[in-house]
């Protein structure tokens, strides 16, 4: 028989004999109560086993089959254990013992039971503790969920430990926390759960790839953590969670499929995941424990994208449902949520983006909670302190065909969440269906959203767009083609800050209100079009727009053709809507006679226009409010159906023009006209302004009516009324009407009115006015009664055409009579008549009380039909005056009362009043007559002397009105005349007319806030106060006087002075005068007295020295960089008293500061300098002063403005005088006065391109502080030129006067440096440079103590490698070398000293006559290639080549073998408007496309992008020629990149990033006119990503494939002291490679070549193998072999040299033999 037959008997038997051997065990038997050592493979059956401590050493296997095994102590597992139908219990003999598993643990149909010894903190806590690399695996027997009987159980010992929750102390976990941070586990922990039970176990972490649980229970468990991809969760239950998480997973790829989440606490989260799977499982029962759950729910999904969640059931859930935290890409579908979120909402979605949302059923989402606390789908901002602010953005959502079913609030966007769809949803018996709500306060309001086709059923708001805080405002808000019925309370809001809103084509029935839109605090709302909805059965209004107060105002809501049926309110209703439109809309409201409602209700709504519109209604259209506003709000060309008012203008400027009105009117409350029903009032205005043209106006009681109005009626047609117009105190015209079957055609009462061109037919009375003003003109009165009546009215009458057949017009005024004497005492009982011009007595009667009669009305004008025209002007009124008839003539045009005067009254006079106060002798007194009835006869002159109750003196009678009377100084006089008439009445006075008093004496006033009387001032203003002793100054005059001398303490009399200024001033104590030109100032004050005389001063009071500009500090030169700890810095000053104060800021040039902290420096100060001390190394200085001269004038660099004047030109430039800081938030501001009215109002922007500034910006050139602005060919701002030179610019900055850096310390030494012997007659010395310095010294010494001597002096000395050549050296000396650096400063710093033995040298290049001979012989041919050798020997390092630093190279391109490669070379940049449009383009100069290849380009890009950019996810690449187009997406934009080589993500992620920076600076972007300058900083964002290939060619392209593509391996195996080296060369190109040499280079010390198989031809010259050519997706193998000649290890280097494509290539391997 064969071996292997044999073999199989063998293993047959010995498993046989095994089943039915007795208990036992082989390898490390167990002790009872001891420690066991597992140290060889051990198994163990059937045993009870009792021990302490275990331990299964590396390498080693302990197997338990069907052992009751108890351990007190620790296990620690560091090969592999398997415990088989097994009992394992484990206590802890001390805090912190657990079971470590380091290797492998299987645990099949066992029961393992772990024991805590007291209430341990996680880390004490005994714990199945799993290590790196650890596999744990735990299933049943036969790996068959179906039989139960054989599963395994992991649990902790929790028996007698108390309480629920105090059981939960004593509970263990199963893997271990990293760092102390939750959740976590060690790397590469690996576990295998399936078919087994869990019970009290704190947690479960591991992070292994080809981690899985399935078909296992998991009851009181604390956590479940897994931290990895791929990871499976199936067909598990977990009952009774209790820390935090069910079960937490952070990965991607996850499948969590089948499984039962009860009773827990927070259910299960996927953090940082993505594409992950979570299906068909239910979610029951969660409990809401503490306010840590807000944030988290049943199930969790944070931070990832791409995740589906669908076929999954959440029921009786308290916390969230379904909580989404900054996650992207999602799809919720088909999920059920039924009865849960009781306290919280059902899904909760925060900051995330794309979601989808579809097919998912709500049913009675959070019943137990108010409105505003839950929502089957909120979407919510992310405000977690640690994340950033864009996590308070979500965006494009997508909700569709949901069901909702009993609700709060169905779906809910809070601030931040934007471009949301939410389409196709059916919702039924809620609250409120979808609602945007502005939250948290200073957010911005959801934006962006489409709500559209929708149902939603007995909601009491079905769709709102809400307020709870200060929102910043939303936009751009659609809600269209909504099925909404038996809403209870509105059926679409809008409130407070929405704009550019739309509301379309619902379908709204049964609602308390329709559309409601609500500003109740901000003002905010604007731009809604409101538009082809309709509304049936609306119990209140049917679209009501207003705000909470006048305030604020709604702009530009349009509401258009809508259908509006409402029963208890109005049809429309605007409040404070500014330039609103109403048109096209059909309304109908509740016309039965106890409605007053409108059709269109509208107050405070300037600029609005209502047109075209049809309503049924009491009344047609009210408007009223804004009774100044410029514009008038238009009614035009709307129909009107009224059974009240058709048309109400109240308090308001209104134009009403085209519409047709008609009353209908047919309740029992109707008014009767003819026996006929008819409306109240077509047209109504009062209180305002009202336009009337063009209306037609039918069936009314009183067809227009205006009160308090100003009005202009033209064009109307009316028809069938008892009044047809009335007017009211108003004012206005009346013209070219139309107006029919009237009671009264025009009434009129204190109205000024003309009327003209109108046609007034079939009427009882055309005008009739009473008190008012009419011109009546060209007027047409036809089959009248009475044409025109005028009562108390000022009139004209021109070219009318009467055919009246009663009475043309008759004009009458009422008059009365009052007889009186001069004092108004009225006469009772005074007999007078009237007569009119035809001397017919109308009038004959008595005065009554107080001299009054009763009204007469009078006719003055009148004619009849068919008559002339009759004038009764003048009246006669005749009466008695003492017995002496009077007669007086009036002509009467106005009502009033006519006077008749009874004479009974003396003469009056007067005494005119002069000067009160003056400094003559004389008074000249002047008497006046008051009343000249020409019966005056003499005046009696008295007067009193300084006694106001002394006796009057008569100082004589006089006729003349002119009397000189003699006075004396300092004394006061009083006047009076009395007046006497012819018949001996005389005047009766008891007061005095005149009063003077005699004053000469001359005032005194000096200034009182002045000690001396010199002084100087830098100050524009100059407060001046003074004081004087005497009581009786009228004035006091400030004289000022000027001179342009400014010498310091100038002599007043030796210098000419000009008056420049005399001020007077009354009653003031102080004037501040202002400063013009610099020079002395002197003043005086003088006063003047009441009685004029003036003080007199022969001296200046004081005298001011003014310079308003501070003396001139000036600091010499300061350089940029020092090398000293003082500095001392010279300035120069204007003026000898100038002082300042120093002031400095550092940091360090390494690590700029975040802002500047300034401190006062106390400098010295010796021959105009200034010495800084005590500087500081590698440290950064800021200084300026703060100067103050003898004027007090100080000058601040820190607060600095500057002022100059352009000479309008292109490229002005303007010199700062101070270094502007622009970081640290100090501002830098250049305002221009545009039109020379001293107003700075136009702001610029500085520009960062100097090339390309835009239209208001300017260029700061920082190097030599000078403002640049608009040139010709870079754009810019150019001032207008300043003629008057008043400094149109103003430039306010922050400044200092010197910034240096200090360097007192050694520059930084040279590194890397190597000795390396070429030959025995020349060495290379090669360092590192690591910075720019003076000099850099190459130093060799061969006697350390007698010092070093400079070889080679570099100076400049640059940063990078430097080589220095030392020739013949002599071959029994040992070479010293060090590098000395030295800066600009002098300061050196010295490198470690490197050495060489040239003994050494020479015994490495001898030749070796001991070498053995190889299978070819090739020691004998083979020179000395020993470089790397003598390298590793001499200073045991491993490079065996040197890379090139001097040029800079980016981070894309790197050197291997000397060969400069690149991974890709960035040629073409376009940035493309989504819709095609070429926004930039940007190329390398290199590879500048040419036009048609770019065109080509262009084209196919666009056609791969219309394709693709309305999808999600990465839009990928196009492979075009050699080329690769790289695109990345904006939101309105996208950027393709043209690529020659391979990129990453890497790449991708700095294209993304310049594509968004460019939107979010260009928030208009998505509405692009097509202008690319309106588009700004695309260069400034795009030009880097060119930049950053500048360097690389597309040679080093090809250098990189070439070294990826060809490749060189090695491998060798060592037989005694015979290495057997293979060397594989490969070629992966498309190209055949030719010229290909073998080098090996190695140390013959080490290596001794043998030989090669196959044998090829060796080069003498080349050192090589001579390979040949290798084709194309070809390999070549050769066989090296070497003899070891020392113990140690060996360096070995294989070079293959080769061509490909005429340039050279280079692939080497290195390795080292050991």
């Amino acid at each position: 028989m064969t071996k292997p037959f044999f073999t199989i008997i063998a293993f047959v038997l010995v498993i046989f004999f095994l089943n039915n051997a007795d208990a036992g065990s082989n390898g490390d038997a167990p002790q009872e109560g001891q420690d066991w050592i597992i140290s060889q493979d051990t198994h163990v059956w059937d045993e009870e086993v009792n021990v302490k401590d275990i331990v299964v050493v590396f390498g080693k296997t302990l197997k338990l089959e069907n052992v009751n095994l108890t351990s007190e102590g620790y296990i620690d597992i560091n090969g592999n254990a398997k415990w088989i139908n097994s009992t394992i219990y484990h206590r802890q003999s001390m805090s912190g013992d657990n079971i470590s598993l380091y290797g492998k643990l299987e645990i099949i149909n066992s029961e393992l039971t772990l024991n805590s010894l007291q209430k341990n903190t996680e880390i004490t806590a005994n714990c199945l503790d799993l290590n790196e690399n650890s596999i744990l695996i735990v299933t049943d027997f036969d790996l068959d969920p179906a039989t139960t009987d054989d599963r395994s159980l992991v649990k902790s010992d929790v028996m007698g430990k108390g309480n629920y929750t105090e059981r939960l102390n004593y509970t263990v976990q199963v893997g271990r926390l990293v760092n102390n941070q939750p959740g976590s586990g060690l790397p590469n922990t690996k576990v295998i759960i399936e078919n087994s039970d869990f019970e009290y176990i704190k947690a479960v972490r591991f992070t292994g790839e080809g981690s899985y649980i399935r078909n296992s229970t998991f009851d009181m468990i604390g956590i479940i953590s897994y931290f990895n991809d791929d990871f499976i969760f199936a067909n598990n239950t977990i009952n009774s969670s209790y820390i935090f998480y069910d079960l937490f997973i952070s990965g991607n790829n996850a499948l969590v499929k089948d499984n039962v989440f009860k009773n827990g606490t927070a259910g299960v989260t996927i953090s940082n995941g993505h594409n992950n799977q979570i299906s068909n499982n239910a979610f029951r029962d969660y409990i809401y424990k503490s306010t840590s759950q807000h944030n988290r729910g049943a199930l969790t999904v944070t931070h990832g994208s791409n995740n589906t969640v669908t076929n999954n059931l959440f029921e009786n859930n308290e916390i969230h449902d379904f909580s989404l935290q900054s996650t992207d890409d999602n799809i919720i579908g088909n999920n059920n949520f039924n009865t849960s979120g009781l306290y919280w909402h059902n899904i909760m979605d925060r900051a995330g983006n794309r979601n989808n949302y579809n097919n998912n059923t709500f049913t009675d989402c959070g019943a137990q909670q108010p409105f505003w606390l839950h929502t089957c789908i909120v979407f919510w901002l992310w405000d977690g302190s640690s994340y950033n602010d864009s996590d308070y953005y979500s965006s494009d959502h997508l909700i569709e065909n949901n069901v909702f079913d009993g609700y709060q609030i169905a779906i809910r966007f809070a601030s931040f969440q934007n471009n949301a769809t939410v389409r196709n949803n059916h919702f039924e018996n809620g609250w409120n269906g979808v609602g945007l709500w502005g939250w948290p306060e200073g957010g911005i309001a959801p934006s962006g959203h489409n709500i559209i086709n929708n149902t939603i059923n007995n909601t009491e708001y079905g769709i709102a767009l809400d307020w709870e805080d200060y929102q910043q405002t939303g936009k751009d808000i659609r809600i269209a083609f909504n099925r909404i019925t038996n809403a209870s309370g509105k059926g679409i809001s809008v409130w407070s800050y929405y704009k550019n809103f739309t509301i379309e084509d619902n379908y709204i029935e049964n609602a308390s209100q329709g559309i409601w839109v609500f500003d109740n605090n901000f003002g905010e709302l604007s731009n809604g079009i409101i538009t082809n909805n309709t509304l049936l059965n609306i119990s209140y209004n049917g679209i009501h727009a207003y705000t909470s107060f006048s305030g604020n105002v709604i702009e530009n809501l349009h509401v258009t053709n809508n259908f509006i049926h409402s029963f208890q309110g109005a049809g429309i209703v605007f409040n404070d809507v500014h330039e609103g439109f109403i048109a096209n809309n059909t309304i109908r409201t509740n016309i039965s006679h106890e409605s007053q409602l409108s059709g269109i209700f509208a107050y405070y709504i300037p600029r609005t226009i209502i047109q075209n519109n049809t309503v049924t209604s009491a009344v047609g259209i009210e408007v009223g409010g804004g009774i100044d506003s410029p514009t008038p709000i238009k009614i035009i060309e709307n129909t009107l159906m009224v059974n009240d008012y058709g048309i109400i203008s109240n308090r308001t400027y209104s134009e009403i023009n085209g519409n047709n009105v008609t009353g209908f009117c047919d309740h029992d409350k109707c008014n009767i006209l003819y026996l006929q029903k008819v409306a109240a009032v077509g047209i109504f205005s009062q209180e305002g302004e009202v336009e009337i043209e063009n209306n037609n106006l039918i069936n009314f009681k009183e067809a227009i009516t205006i009160v308090l109005a100003d009005f202009d009626l033209g064009n109307n047609v009316i028809d069938f009324s008892e009044l047809a117009i009335t007017a009211n105190n108003s004012d206005g015209s009346i013209s070219d009407n139309s107006i029919t079957n009237n009671t009264r055609t025009l009434s009129v009462y204190k109205s000024i009115i003309n009327i003209k061109d109108n046609s007034f037919t079939d009427f009882e009375k055309g005008i009739y006015a009473v008190n008012s003003s009419l011109i009546i003109e060209d007027n047409f009165f036809t089959d009248g009664d009475f044409c025109i009546d005028l009562i108390d009215s000022d009139y004209q009458l021109i070219t009318n055409d009467y055919d009246c057949r009663d009475m043309d017009y008759q004009v009458r005024y009422n008059i009365r009579i009052n007889i009186a004497d001069e004092h108004g005492a009225g006469s009772e009982d005074h007999l007078f008549e009237i007569f009119n011009s035809e001397e017919t007595k109308i009038v004959d009667s008595l005065t009554g009380d107080e001299g009054f009669s009763n009204y007469f009305q009078i006719d003055i004008e009148r004619k009849k039909s068919g008559e002339s025209v009759i004038n009764f002007n003048p009246i006669k009124i005749a009466y008695n005056n003492k017995e002496v008839p009077v007669i007086l003539y009036k002509n009467i045009s106005f009502n009033h009362t006519i006077i008749a005067l009874l004479d009974t009254t003396s003469p009056t006079s007067i005494i005119s009043p002069g000067d009160s106060l003056i400094n003559q002798d004389e008074i000249t007194l002047e008497i006046i007559l008051l009343n000249d009835n020409d019966d005056v006869k003499d005046y009696i002159i008295e007067y009193l002397v300084n006694e106001e109750f002394s006796e009057w003196e008569i100082y004589g009678t006089y006729t003349s009105t002119t009397v000189v009377f003699e006075g004396s100084d300092g004394n006061e006089y009083r006047f009076r005349s009395l007046a006497r008439d012819i018949y001996g009445n005389i005047e009766v006075k008891d007061v005095f007319e005149y009063q003077v008093e005699i004053d000469i004496s001359t005032p005194d006033t000096l200034f009182n806030n002045f000690d001396e009387d010199y002084y100087f001032t830098g100050s524009k203003n100059l407060e001046l106060y003074w004081t004087s002793d005497d009581t009786d100054i009228s004035k006091q005059i400030l004289e000022i006087y000027y001179t342009n001398f400014s010498d310091p303490y100038l002599n007043p009399n030796s210098v000419t002075w000009f008056l420049i200024d005399s001020l007077n001033f009354q009653e003031e104590t102080g004037y501040e005068y202002e400063f013009e030109d610099v020079g002395h100032y002197a003043f005086k004050i003088l006063s003047e007295d009441f009685a004029g005389n003036l003080e007199t001063k022969n001296k200046f009071d004081v005298i001011f020295n003014y310079d308003s500009d501070s003396d001139t500090l000036t600091f010499g030169y300061i350089p940029v960089r020092w090398g000293e700890d003082s500095l001392t810095i010279g300035y120069t000053t204007s003026s000898f008293n100038l002082d300042f104060d120093l002031f400095i800021s550092l940091e360090a040039v390494s690590d700029e500061s975040d802002y500047l902290t300034w401190y006062k420096y106390d400098y010295e100060v010796e021959s105009n300098s200034i010495t800084l001390k005590g500087l500081q190394d590698d440290t950064r200085y800021y200084f300026y002063a703060v100067s103050r001269d003898l004027a007090g004038n100080v000058e601040n660099p820190l607060n600095s403005t500057e002022y100059f004047s352009s000479n309008g030109l292109y490229d002005q430039s303007f010199n700062l005088k101070y270094i502007p800081l622009l970081d640290w938030d100090y501002n830098f501001i250049v305002e221009i006065d545009d039109d020379f009215d001293g107003v700075y109002e136009t702001i610029l922007v500085r520009g960062l391109e100097k090339d390309r500034l835009k239209s208001n910006e300017f260029y700061l050139e920082l190097e030599t502080s000078t403002i640049i602005f608009g040139g010709l060919s870079n754009g810019g701002y150019v001032p207008n030129e300043d003629i008057d030179e008043i400094n149109n610019i103003r430039v306010s900055y922050s400044g200092v006067q010197g910034i240096f850096e200090v360097y007192t310390g050694q520059p930084e030494s040279a590194s890397s440096l190597n000795i390396i012997p070429s030959n025995t007659t020349e060495l290379v010395v090669t360092f590192v440079v690591p910075k720019d310095s003076k000099s850099c010294k190459v130093q060799r010494t061969t006697n350390i103590s007698k010092g070093y001597y400079n070889e080679m002096i570099v100076e400049p000395c640059l940063a990078g490698t430097i080589e220095f050549i030392h020739t013949n050296p002599d071959l029994e000396e040992e070479y010293f070398y060090q590098i000395l650096i030295e800066d600009e400063f002098g300061h050196e710093s010295i490198s470690e000293n490197r050495s060489i033995d040239m003994k050494d040298v020479v015994k490495l290049y001898a030749s070796n006559d001991n070498t053995d001979a190889g299978l070819l012989g090739m020691d004998s041919i083979i020179p000395i290639t020993a470089l790397v050798g003598i390298i590793m020997l001499g200073f045991g390092g491993v490079l065996l080549y040197r890379s090139k630093t001097e040029d800079a190279l980016d981070e894309n391109v790197s050197i291997i073998e000397s060969k400069p490669v690149a991974k890709y070379k960035v040629e073409e940049l376009y940035l493309i408007y989504k819709d095609g449009r070429l926004v930039k383009n940007l190329s390398d100069v290199e590879v500048k496309t040419d036009s048609d290849i770019m065109s080509g380009m262009l084209t196919a890009i666009n056609d791969f992008v219309q394709d693709s950019f309305n999808t999600e996810g990465d839009l990928g690449s196009i492979d075009y020629g050699n080329n690769k187009i790289i695109l990345q997406r904006g939101t309105h934009s996208y950027l393709a990149a043209v690529i020659y080589g391979e990129t990453g993500n890497q790449f991708k992620g700095k294209m993304i990033n310049a594509v968004r920076n460019i939107e979010n600076i260009n928030p208009t972007m998505g509405s692009w006119n097509g202008d690319a300058e309106t588009i700004l900083h695309t260069e400034h964002y795009l030009q880097p990503i060119i930049d950053e290939t500048k360097q690389s060619t597309k040679e080093m392209v090809d250098n990189y494939f070439s070294e990826k593509e060809i490749v060189l391996t090695t491998d060798y195996e060592k037989i005694g002291n015979i290495v057997e080296l293979q060397v594989h060369l490969s070629n992966y190109s498309s190209a055949g490679i030719k010229n290909c040499k073998l080098v090996p280079e190695y140390n013959i010390l080490n290596l001794g070549l043998l030989g090669i198989d196959p044998d090829v031809f060796y080069s003498f010259s080349d050192n090589a193998f001579m390979v040949g050519e290798l084709e194309s997706y070809n390999e070549v193998s050769f066989k090296l072999k070497f003899q070891l000649k020392i113990a140690g290890a060996s360096p070995l280097e294989i070079k293959m040299i080769y061509e490909q494509k005429g340039r050279k290539g280079e692939a080497n391997s290195l390795l080292e033999i050991v």
